[in-house]
């Protein structure tokens, strides 16, 4: 192999899955170096998505499993009455990385398929059941962020931010809303939550690039209004969908769901038919206390659901891109131009590169 011309050996590893890719990196330095090199991670995740977008009846997704089961959608953490109950959570993932709280004082960017882990800064709030939490990548300053906010007082939060390059914390401010959801849901590069003004339930919008709050509008509906001030019926919870942003209320099963078609656009809601079912391949993480990075597979198991009982879980596609930002004892970055990433994922014809399985 080590005689194989380099435009053979990359067509050969483009066509290598995941789990080869992670085993090549440790033949040797220069094959490392070629699989962690930025090009490579672009056309691998560029690869990935648009092979998913094409199997349109599979959607994607990652929870935090509690026992192994493939059966009850319940045997997965969710953003329910049961969540401080717990002490393990998922708190968004984005671009193949996923930010996780393995136990209460620890939190880590991880690369569940790589089995990379980044420690970030621990942050100075003690009770963490008056927490929200959200992560996510900003396209602007090429980074990825962790955002907490904590009860300040009585319909009062304050927001702090940790970029991954910098891995301080900064206060953002106080908004005057009460948290409602603990998972921010992350759609066209903001977080999300249900919070409460004035005793009415709001989706609360926080823009990773702009750090600006904003409320989004809902769906217009006396139907719709009657069941979110109903308090004796599910939770409200928000998710995605084809990429919209959604809103629907949960207990065991989740009948009806809003979609947003157009960002921001209050008339832009409607109801998700029958026909938007499709079938989601699920990600469990292991609940471990400590995680071991480069040590066995962090997934219990890949299960098949409906989607529509996970539409409250991040997105989820394996990537290459290393949680690595400013290096570590045991390797150094290789996160690259994260900006042209994403044009490759929207297709950019600006970008060079390919947008298709070779």
């Amino acid at each position: 192999m080590a005689e194989l011309h380099s435009d053979v050996l990359e067509e050969i590893m483009k066509r290598l899955d995941m789990s080869n890719l992670i085993k090549c990196k440790s033949v040797c330095k220069s094959w490392k170096t070629f699989i962690s090199s930025t090009s490579f991670v672009n056309f691998h995740m560029n690869l990935n998505y648009h092979l998913d977008c094409n199997e349109s009846y599979i959607d994607r997704r990652i929870v935090m499993g509690r026992i192994a089961s493939p059966y009850e959608s319940r045997h997965y953490e969710f953003d329910d009455r049961f969540f401080d109950h717990r002490d393990c959570h998922l708190f968004g993932s984005s671009l193949g990385l996923v930010c996780i709280s393995p136990s209460p004082s620890e939190i880590l960017v991880a690369n569940p398929a790589t089995r990379e882990a980044q420690r970030i800064k621990e942050h100075d709030i003690t009770d963490a059941k008056l927490l929200c939490w959200g992560f996510g990548y900003d396209s602007f300053a090429d980074d990825f962020k962790v955002v907490i906010g904590f009860t300040k007082g009585d319909g009062l939060t304050c927001f702090q931010v940790l970029a991954s390059k910098s891995n301080e914390w900064k206060v953002i401010g106080d908004v005057n809303y009460s948290i409602d959801s603990r998972i921010g849901i992350l759609c066209n590069g903001a977080l999300h939550w249900v919070m409460k003004k004035n005793n009415k339930k709001v989706i609360l919008s926080f823009c990773l690039s702009e750090e600006e709050f904003k409320e989004i509008p809902q769906p217009d509906n006396e139907e719709y209004e009657s069941e979110s001030t109903n308090a004796s019926l599910p939770t409200m919870r928000l998710g995605v969908l084809d990429e919209c942003l959604c809103v629907f209320h949960y207990d065991k099963v989740i009948d009806k769901i809003w979609m947003m078609t157009s960002y921001n656009v209050k008339q832009s809601w409607g109801i998700v038919g029958k026909d938007c079912e499709r079938r989601v391949v699920l990600h469990s993480l292991k609940t471990l206390k400590h995680y071991i990075r480069y040590k066995k597979s962090w997934y219990r198991d890949i299960f098949l659901f409906r989607n529509r009982d996970f539409i409250g879980a991040p997105i989820y596609v394996e990537t290459l891109v290393s949680p690595y930002v400013n290096g570590s004892p045991m390797k150094k970055r290789h996160l690259g131009d994260i900006k042209k990433r994403c044009k490759l994922l929207k297709g950019d014809p600006s970008v060079a590169g390919p947008s298709s399985r070779v």
